[in-house]
């Protein structure tokens, strides 16, 4: 019989023993942020369902049953899978869980995010130990684990510094802050270029037709930068230079161009 990804979860976690590696709390957390990607971000349940009156009744009786939780005090909702087949998941769903869905969040450090890709580690292998997962599709999960678990790490350290050097100041004195702007762009940009010695990155934005920059930044935001990284920022030009005059999140370049693509497919964030 056809292994169920709900079944494939609860089974992993019900075989874990908190150990220095996988920690018990680490895999049902992430398991549940996984669960909720793949239902609501996912391409996975995107098409549309016919409400008949007997999903209807299922409907109004998970509903009432959530209420119920509510009233008792348990607010954590558990994202539910139903019957999707194991064999719908592949490792481009564990790519963009790590490089994209974890990142949107603004708490999520590269601590969290390297936690939660050994729990992805261990759940491919105990699947593969299963036979749910063959020895190439396997492979294929630890291949894309590991690239995207230390791209997603970097790019998570770089946006706290980011934010926390927008906060400061971005490097402008106080005596200039006050000073007004020649003119914005905000958007999702991409980094066109890094260069190291001059401490200075180049964004290019889908709405403008040229590359925008020098954006001067301290080495150690710049150590963890790289080209092809999207960030969600806005910039501001006054007396011809650029500054960040706001950040959100940093994603790595990985989940946006694919091993055989040069193109960069087009992608909501």
């Amino acid at each position: 019989m056809e292994i169920k990804l709900q079944e494939a979860m609860d089974q992993f976690l019900l075989s874990l023993t908190d150990s220095k590696t996988i920690k018990t709390d680490d895999a049902e957390t992430c398991m549940g942020l996984l669960a909720d990607y793949l239902l609501h971000y996912s391409d996975l349940f995107q098409d549309a369902i016919e409400v008949d009156e007997a999903s209807l009744a299922e409907w109004e009786a998970a509903l009432e049953g959530y209420i119920e939780k509510l009233f008792e005090g348990d607010t954590e909702p558990s994202p539910e899978l139903g019957s999707l087949p194991l064999a719908m998941l592949d490792a481009e769903h564990l790519r963009d869980f790590l490089g994209w869905y974890l990142l949107r969040e603004p708490d999520m450090d590269s601590l969290e995010v390297e936690k939660f890709a050994l729990v992805l580690q261990a759940w491919a292998s105990y699947m593969h130990s299963k036979t749910w997962l063959s020895d190439d599709q396997c492979e294929l999960f630890y291949d894309v684990l590991n690239e995207v678990a230390v791209e997603s790490a970097r790019a998570a350290k770089a946006a706290h510094l980011l934010l926390y050097y927008v906060r400061l100041g971005a490097g402008v004195s106080p005596r200039l802050r006050g000073k007004r702007f020649d003119s914005f762009v905000e958007g999702h940009a991409r980094i066109e270029r890094v260069e190291s010695e001059k401490k200075a990155v180049w964004f290019g934005f889908d709405n403008q037709d040229k590359v925008i920059g020098p954006i001067c930044l301290p080495s150690e935001i710049i150590s963890h930068l790289a080209e092809g990284d999207v960030l969600d920022v806005e910039l501001g030009q006054r007396g011809g230079q650029w500054i960040i005059v706001d950040i959100g999140p940093v994603y790595p370049g990985c989940i946006y161009v694919e091993a055989d693509e040069l193109e960069v497919p087009n992608k909501l964030i």
